[in-house]
């Protein structure tokens, strides 16, 4: 097995290489003065089983270009076997028309990745779990909410209160106050699906209780910053904000420590300045 370090995510994919202990191919990658990219690998694939580590992560567009890309010059190298790690799996939010006329887009987006020559793919936490279902191709979901509550143990002491938004909300946060030995609940959150406004609502009582809001993802921090100005209204001590991918999109970082939140956490899916739990051994424990 060798590894293919995408120019998205190049730092999991050293981490990846130093637990599994194999090969990183040499990648030459560069864009042309129009923004297309160029692709090229400097050592022989023929015959691998080759693993690319690229996320999806804004700009997703380039980087799932890139993915395709690299996907179909391994095959076209000879490479016995493609898979991609894809640590943030973009497009996944739209995961149903909710909407006359919409685009499915992760089943389009999967689709492709089949079509270049992706034999298997292996995520963390996508948005959707429920769409693998009808899935084109093999697609393994990691579950990165254990390791994140277990860095979150060097952070509050006690039994914090453990609230997640969203539909996903009691499994997120069920994982985490088991690993915390907490009590834990829902944010229940509404999505205007023509606005995008969303309005939260929690049934259990913070008051003077430290709270762990975590979620899969923060993308512009709106949610986010809506249930953290919650629990604070509602007296809450410190506030921690816990996710596994950090999108951070904006000033979305600075609108959840505008509302009151002490500490912003999140790992490395996404390159982003809140990293503080690694998954290249949640991904290396999943590649023989």
């Amino acid at each position: 097995m060798k590894l293919a370090p995408g120019p998205a995510s190049k730092k999991l994919a050293e981490s990846v290489a130093h637990f599994t202990q194999k090969p990183l191919l040499r990648l030459e990658h560069k864009l042309f003065p129009d923004g297309e990219s160029y692709i090229r690998f400097e050592d022989s694939v023929k015959g691998e089983d080759v693993v690319i580590i690229q996320g999806l992560h804004p700009p997703q567009d380039k980087h799932l270009t890139e993915l395709l890309l690299m996907a179909d010059l391994l095959k076209e190298l000879g490479a016995s076997k493609v898979r991609a790690v894809i640590p943030y799996m973009a497009y996944a939010r739209q995961d149903r028309r909710f909407r006359d006329g919409e685009a499915v887009s992760i089943l389009t987006v999967l689709k492709m990745l089949k079509a270049a020559g992706v034999d298997e793919a292996l995520t963390v936490n996508i948005h959707s779990p429920w769409v693998l279902e009808n899935a084109p191709l093999k697609v393994v979901n990691l579950d990165a909410t254990g390791l994140l509550a277990v860095s979150l143990t060097e952070l509050v002491g006690g039994r914090p209160l453990v609230l997640s938004p969203g539909k996903k909300g009691l499994e997120m946060a069920s994982a985490t106050a088991s690993i915390l030995d907490a009590e834990y609940g829902v944010i229940e959150s509404r999505r205007d699906t023509v606005t995008g406004e969303v309005a939260v609502e929690i049934g259990l009582d913070p008051s003077g209780r430290d709270v762990v809001l975590v979620d899969d993802v923060v993308s512009t921090g709106g949610t986010m910053a809506k249930c953290v100005e919650l629990v604070r209204r509602r007296g809450a001590g410190k506030v921690v904000v816990a996710c596994i991918h950090g999108l951070f999109i904006g000033d979305a970082a600075e609108k959840i420590q505008r509302a009151g939140a002490s500490m912003i956490v999140a790992t490395d899916t996404i390159p982003n300045p809140y990293v503080f739990a690694s998954v290249a051994g949640l991904i290396s424990s999943h590649l023989t």
